[in-house]
Parts: structure tokens; sequence; C-alpha cells
């Protein structure tokens, strides 16, 4: 059988607030499209399905529509961004159209799904009061949770840091206990591992692989976003690139410089500015576009020095403060005024 694993959806991520609806539903019209052409039989998805513990509406409707219209078995598994009550609550009714759901849940961490020459055993984002009921030491505990006797073939979800991962730093922190990363060894005897919450693509060892994020999901992670299709019978697997649906584009320089280069990107890219000088806000202005998302620009900071009030005259202390105002003969002509009417 082939596997498809994922991991990280985010369901319902946004850059400084701007939606992403668009893009989540190319993102899934491309995941159908690569579940029919490599006949995939399992699309396996390790943790972080939504952004946030409290989806909207939207986020869950998006949800429902890319599960209903896979046509394959399902496979989900609750991490730390994920409401085990939210995602359980559908269980029974998903499991009739062939999505099985592992919450998170203190009673729904772990579940092993049989099949013909392999089994998948199912683990969701692990909670210190879930894994004190195994052993005290946190380590041991998890070891414990994946522990198989079985002689079938064996694969693995994971929602975790494991020691010697490679993150890309728009991942949130989490930790178990005080744990922040585990051991390789706690999946011995396992054939695959499907990691998820590290959203850098990467092979840990033969075997322990991290799919990564299908979409980009900060301004740090502009590398190449990968998917895993895992054959169960040879446990072989290849990484598959995930086309880009948006761009994140980073501008450093002058106010030139970076109005030049502004002109070269594409339609619809999130921009963060960086200018190495200090400019107008009508300046600012020119590096508008209705076409792309600026999400911040930022200039040096200037420190300006105090004014004495009683060594400077009015006008000067004037001149000072709206130095860098277009409008400042204006403002002076104003002043000039007020103080002819006295």
């Amino acid at each position: 059988m082939k596997i498809l694993h994922t991991s990280d959806l985010h369901i319902g991520h946004s850059v400084f607030g701007i939606d992403r609806e668009d893009e989540f539903r190319k993102l899934f019209d491309w995941f159908r499209e690569v579940v029919e052409k490599e006949g995939v039989d399992i699309f396996l998805v390790s943790g972080d399905v939504f952004d946030v513990y409290f989806p909207s509406a939207l986020a869950v409707e998006l949800y429902y529509d890319f599960l209903l219209s896979l046509n394959t078995k399902v496979i989900i598994t609750g991490g730390n961004h994920d409401s085990p009550r939210h995602l359980k609550a559908p269980k029974k009714i998903l499991r009739r159209v062939g999505v099985e759901v592992v919450s998170g849940s203190e009673d729904d961490f772990l579940s092993v799904l049989e099949f013909d020459d392999f089994e998948i055993v199912c683990v969701s984002y692990l909670r210190e009061g879930i894994l004190r009921k195994y052993d005290d030491d946190l380590i041991e505990a998890i070891r414990k949770v994946y522990k198989r006797d079985s002689k079938k073939r064996k694969i693995a979800t994971g929602h975790l840091s494991v020691y010697g991962s490679s993150v890309s730093g728009s991942e949130r922190d989490i930790y178990i206990g005080k744990i922040e990363a585990v051991p390789s060894f706690v999946f011995e005897g396992y054939d695959y591992v499907a990691l998820g919450h590290i959203h850098k693509p990467q092979e840990i060892k033969r075997g322990i692989v991290y799919s990564g994020s299908p979409l980009q999901l900060g301004f740090k992670e502009n590398y190449q976003k990968r998917v895993v299709l895992l054959d169960s019978e040879s446990m072989e697997y290849k990484f598959i690139d995930v086309p880009k649906f948006r761009e994140f584009v980073s501008l450093k320089g002058s106010f030139e410089e970076v109005r030049e280069k502004l002109s070269e990107v594409k339609s619809s890219s999130f921009v963060e500015i960086e200018l190495d000088e200090v400019v107008s806000s009508l300046s600012l202005d020119e590096l508008r576009r209705d076409d792309l998302f600026i999400t911040k620009i930022n200039m040096p900071f200037k420190k300006k020095e105090r004014i004495k009030l009683k060594e400077v005259s009015p006008r000067e202390f004037i001149k000072e403060l709206f130095r860098d105002d277009e409008d400042l003969d204006e403002i002076l002509r104003v002043v000039e005024e007020l103080r002819n009417e006295d």
C-alpha cells in the first residue's frame, strides 16, 4: 500500500490577519491530484491539523470539505495546536467515511490500525498527564507508549521534537514536562516513523522522517516544502516537492533599491521590507502596490537629541520637532500667524 505522509497543515493560518483560504484550497486540490496520480491508499496527517485551538467556521469547513473529497483512507492525529475535544467530537461520524481520528485526549491518544502485513501505531501529541500514567521518567514513558511486540512491519506517527532535527524558527516550542526533545531510540523496532511538529522536511535517520508543513508559514520558511510517499511493502520512501502557491519576499536596502526590487515581485506575494535609511511617510506610500501584501516596513531607529527649551526659541523648537516633515514651511507659517494674532 502507498501512504502519503504530511503534517502541520495549520488550516486557518493567516499572515498579519491576511486570510489564506485560496492557498489552502489550491493545496488541497494538489493533494487530491497526488493521491490519484500516485495511487495513494492512506493519507496520513501527523498533527497540527488546525492553526489554533478554536478554529474559525471557515477553517472547519475547509477541513471537512477536504476530508470528504479524498477518495482514500485518511488518518488524522492531533498536534499541540489542536483541541482534542474539537478533533474528537466528529470521530465516530468520520469513521463511517473512512477517516480515523486520534484526537490527543486522555482516552484517545493511541490507536493501532491493523492491515494485512503491517500496522500503524497512531500516536497524537503526548501531554505530560498522559505519560505520567506510564512512568515518572518521561522519556521512558514515551518509549513505553510506542513499545510493540508485533511481528508485522510497523509504522508510527508522532508529534514532537526529536534530537538532531533542524527547526525553521516559526514552530511553537513544545515541551513534555521539562523535555524539549526526545532521543530516536524511543522508536526502536519501527520501520517508519511519520513525524510532525518541525516544519522543515528532513530525515533524522533512516526511517525516522519529518514531512514538514506543506504550506510556508512564515518568512523564515524559505525552503522547498515537501510531503513523503511511503511504500508499506518495501518501506522505501521518497520526498515529493509541494508547489508554491504564494511567495514570501524579504527586501533589504536603501529606499531606491527596495523600490526597484518591488517592481519584480510577483502579484499576491507577502512582503516584508527593511530599509537602511529613514524616509518620510509620503515616500513610504510610493512603495505600496495594490496587488501585494506588505506586512511590515522597518527603518533604523533615529535617536533625537533632547532639546533644552530654555536654550532655544519657539521657532527653533518647531523646526527641530518637525524637521523631517515635508510640511515644515506650512507649520512655521501657521505658528507665525498665531503669534501675530496675539
